[in-house]
């Protein structure tokens, strides 16, 4: 299979959970496939068609820490609420008000990512707008854009990405989250969230070299299926197989 492999390195990233509003901002440790969306949608200067695009990754990062932020709440005004600029007096049409919190800030992040879209190259390699990894102020930036061939193998390694939910019931490392898979487009944004398995350990897959060194806590077994796994054969060899690459799908 031959595949788009992007990679993006950023200084400081945040991805934050839509569901935490006060107090407290927390990261998720890779980014949501909505942020993804808007990566793609940032180099080609419009929202792409989401039926049949796909995209799998791995995202690393070296260190972790919180910091104070001020978010600006900004609301309508309340009728009858002005204000007086000598003799006169103005009507408010907004409210601001300065709400502190910490934030969760993940440093020197890299991404390496794989598209199905080989004709989005040209994009990456000329971005329309400026590349973003998480909010519209974490710059980030492309550091190699080319095509690889993605070959089937019956072993493989997974680690540091986002495996689909259906692999919870096999796996003993990693943790559930719920993600933004996708948001609609203006003027409703209509998100959608799905469940993934957050892997950052490494674990191994189908046929590897001896297994019975191994735990069973970082080995991955599909009883009853003869497994294949879509492996880059670019990466590091572990135990005689190279990386894993799991497909997810924006919609559908």
């Amino acid at each position: 299979m031959r595949a788009l492999r992007i990679e993006i390195r950023a200084p400081v990233v945040s991805f934050r959970h839509p569901h935490f509003l006060i107090g407290r901002q927390p990261t998720y440790e890779m980014p949501p496939p909505s942020t993804i969306y808007g990566c793609i949608a940032s180099v080609l200067g419009e929202l792409p068609a989401p039926d049949g695009l796909q995209f799998a990754y791995w995202f690393t990062f070296q260190a972790r820490a919180s910091d104070y932020e001020h978010q600006h709440i900004i609301t309508a005004a309340r009728p009858r609420q002005s204000f007086s600029v000598g003799q006169t007096r103005f009507p408010f049409s907004v409210n601001v008000e300065i709400q502190p919190h910490a934030r969760d800030f993940l440093f020197q992040a890299r991404l390496v990512l794989y598209l199905n879209a080989l004709e989005l190259a040209e994009a990456f390699r000329q971005p329309v707008f400026p590349v973003i990894l998480g909010r519209s102020q974490d710059l980030a930036e492309i550091t190699e854009v080319r095509e690889v061939s993605l070959e089937t193998r019956a072993g493989a390694y997974l680690e540091h990405t986002l495996l689909p939910f259906s692999l919870r019931p096999r796996l003993t490392l990693g943790y559930t989250v719920w993600m933004p898979r996708y948001i609609g487009p203006p003027p409703h944004r209509q998100p959608i969230f799905d469940r993934f398995v957050l892997l950052r350990e490494r674990v191994y897959a189908g046929q590897v070299e001896r297994a019975e060194d191994l735990g069973i806590r970082r080995l991955l077994k599909l009883d009853g299926h003869a497994e294949s796994w879509l492996v880059d054969p670019e990466t590091p060899v572990d135990r005689g197989v190279c990386r894993g690459i799991i497909f997810h799908s924006f919609v559908g």
